[in-house]
């Protein structure tokens, strides 16, 4: 009789929590992918200021990898109330993720792991006058610099902007420098633009005719003394069968660091725009990307472009891009390849001679809408002769 009373109790229970998610509309999802990849990087006499050091890593690679809720209520008048909360895990060794675009672990205290990594925000919205919300999560920016991925997600040494784009350092420079996320000291430090901030205010328009536009304001560093790190981006994409067109301007006022390196607190700004024409049979884009750096000894500044094409053949589809940068940074700061950061004097010496190029081809085969396998080979190379040849294998699954 007891074990039957337990049994009813903890049914009533189930019932009405899955009542509740119901009724609040609450959605479990996920992502799964994992890659096996052999990345050989070498730096040169030129860029350390040594003998040329070379090292080969075989690795097992969780790209982020991720499992999320989110959730909408209709509260009445054409409005609505909406969630998300986000994390990533390590799918290679069941580890919660250190970084929300990989399983690596980023220096300069930016690498504490956090409940929701990727996304923690609240809002309302309307069909009539767009969303607002209230949290963490995404910018403006990244949403132009998303367009260019292609089909196997963000990360990986084939993505452009896991090169060469999106932050001034080379080879698997971090995706994502994640802004004043979980209170982490020196977030505001990298320098890169395709971020997530803390402490944001997000507005995106309703879709006007193809075009939606949406903007961000962060107080990354909520203190009165300086350094009092803030962000603004506004993105405008225009989207309409098979054309697409993007611009977006980033602006960070008193950060504090570039590429790992602390700096001293600077201005730093990017603008980018994108294109993109689906014929069908291929589908061609490209993007265009000028960031500045305005420290104290004066300004650095880089140009950047990208192109490539993607061609479906029934559930295969296969990639070709590639990517170019003038100046940044000319090492990379994390593994697997292990440059170290330099000091901030090197850093502006080195500036001009921190251009890189970056070629990749993909592949992948479509199982179904949640399976997918795939394999590329990146190649990775800079003004300085550091370079990062990668090949890869991986398997994606949805849920």
């Amino acid at each position: 009789m007891k074990f039957t009373k337990t049994a009813i109790a903890v049914a009533a229970i189930v019932g009405s929590v899955s009542a509740v998610a119901q009724t609040a509309n609450v959605t479990l999802y996920g992502y799964i992918n994992t890659s096996l990849e052999s990345n050989r990087g070498s730096q040169s006499a030129n860029a350390v200021g040594k003998a040329v050091t070379s090292s080969t890593i075989n690795r097992m690679t969780s790209n982020s990898s991720r499992f999320g809720f989110r959730g909408r209520e209709d509260v009445g008048g054409g409005t609505y109330a909406f969630f998300q909360l986000e994390n990533s895990f390590n799918s290679d060794d069941g580890g919660i993720a250190t970084n929300a675009a990989s399983s690596t672990a980023v220096p300069s205290g930016n690498g504490a792991a956090i409940m929701w990594g990727r996304e923690a925000w609240v809002g309302l919205g309307g069909a009539t006058w767009g969303e607002v919300k209230l949290g963490y999560g995404l910018t403006p920016y990244d949403d132009v610099l998303g367009l260019a991925h292609q089909n196997i997600g963000s990360t990986g040494a084939q993505n452009r902007n896991n090169g060469v784009s999106g932050g001034p350092g080379f080879g698997f420079n971090q995706l994502f420098t994640n802004y004043g996320r979980g209170g982490t000291a020196f977030s505001e430090s990298q320098g890169n633009f395709d971020a997530r901030s803390a402490n944001a205010i997000s507005y995106a328009s309703p879709n006007m005719g193809g075009v939606t536009v949406r903007t961000m304001y962060s107080l990354i560093q909520e203190q009165a003394a300086a350094p009092r790190a803030r962000l603004w981006d506004t993105a405008v994409i225009f989207a309409n069968g098979p054309l697409t067109l993007a611009a977006t301007y980033a602006l960070h006022k008193d950060f504090g660091g570039l590429a790992g390196v602390v700096t001293g607190n600077h201005d730093q700004n990017a603008y980018r725009v994108y294109g993109r024409y689906n014929f069908g049979v291929a589908r061609i884009d490209g993007s265009y990307d000028v960031t500045s750096y305005k420290l104290a000894t004066g300004t650095l500044k880089m140009k950047y472009f990208d192109t490539a094409v993607q061609v479906p053949f029934g559930a295969s589809n296969f990639g070709i891009q590639y990517s170019q940068r003038d100046n940044g940074a000319s090492w990379a700061y994390s593994p697997p390849v292990g440059f170290a950061a330099p000091t901030v004097a090197t850093l502006v010496s080195r500036w001009t001679i921190g251009g890189g190029k970056h070629v990749s081809l993909v592949y992948d085969y479509s199982f179904s809408k949640r399976t997918q396998f795939y394999a590329y080979y990146s190649s990775m190379k800079n003004e300085t002769g550091a370079k990062l040849n990668t090949p890869a294998i991986g398997i994606i699954h949805k849920f």
